[in-house]
C-alpha cells in the first residue's frame, strides 16, 4: 500500500513521441494595436507626368498637420481635382490597383467634404473618416511605389 501511495504522487514522466509544444507570449495591448509601416517614400519620377496629382498630395499632407482648407472648398473644386487626376494618369500607372485606390481617395474626400459643410457635424464621424482618408493616400501612395518597383524588375528578354 505504501508505495502505491508513493507513485500516486510522482508526476508522470512525458514520453519522447509526444511533441513539445513551446508556448509563446501572449501578445499585449501595445503590439496589437500597432499598424505595420510601410515605406511611402514617393519619388519625383511619378510626378513628372502626372500633373494633378501633387495638389491631392499637398491637401493630403496639410490634412495631416491640422489645416482641412482643402476640403472646405466647394465640391465642384473637388470633383474637378480628381477629375483631373482619373484622365492624367500616367500609362505606367494606370492598373486597377491604383484607380481603385484613387477612387477610394475621392469617395472619403467627398465625404470628408460633406461632413465639414454640415452644421451639426459628428466630431467622431469626422475624425475617423479623416484618418481613412490619410490611410487611403497612403494605400495609394504604397500602391504606386510597388507598381514602379514591379516594372522596374520587368526583365526583357533578348529576341
Amino acid at each position: 500500500m505504501f508505495l502505491w501511495a508513493q507513485s500516486c504522487k510522482e508526476t508522470p514522466v512525458k514520453s519522447p513521441s509526444q511533441p513539445q509544444v513551446n508556448e509563446s507570449p501572449t501578445p499585449t495591448d501595445e503590439t496589437t494595436k500597432q499598424k505595420p509601416s510601410i515605406l511611402n517614400t514617393s519619388t519625383s519620377q511619378e510626378f513628372t507626368e502626372w500633373n494633378h496629382y501633387p495638389i491631392l498630395d499637398t491637401a493630403i499632407k496639410n490634412l495631416e498637420t491640422g489645416d482641412p482648407s482643402f476640403f472646405k472648398q466647394p465640391i465642384e473644386d473637388i470633383s474637378q481635382l480628381f477629375l483631373d487626376i482619373k484622365k492624367s494618369v500616367p500609362k505606367s500607372l494606370k492598373t486597377n490597383g491604383i484607380l481603385a485606390r484613387v477612387k477610394v481617395t475621392e469617395t472619403l474626400a467627398r465625404k470628408l467634404h460633406e461632413l465639414y459643410s454640415v452644421e451639426d457635424t459628428d466630431l467622431i464621424e469626422s475624425e475617423k473618416t479623416k484618418a481613412d482618408l490619410i490611410e487611403s493616400h497612403s494605400n495609394l501612395k504604397f500602391q504606386i511605389n510597388k507598381t514602379r518597383e514591379k516594372e522596374a524588375q520587368r526583365i526583357i528578354k533578348p529576341i
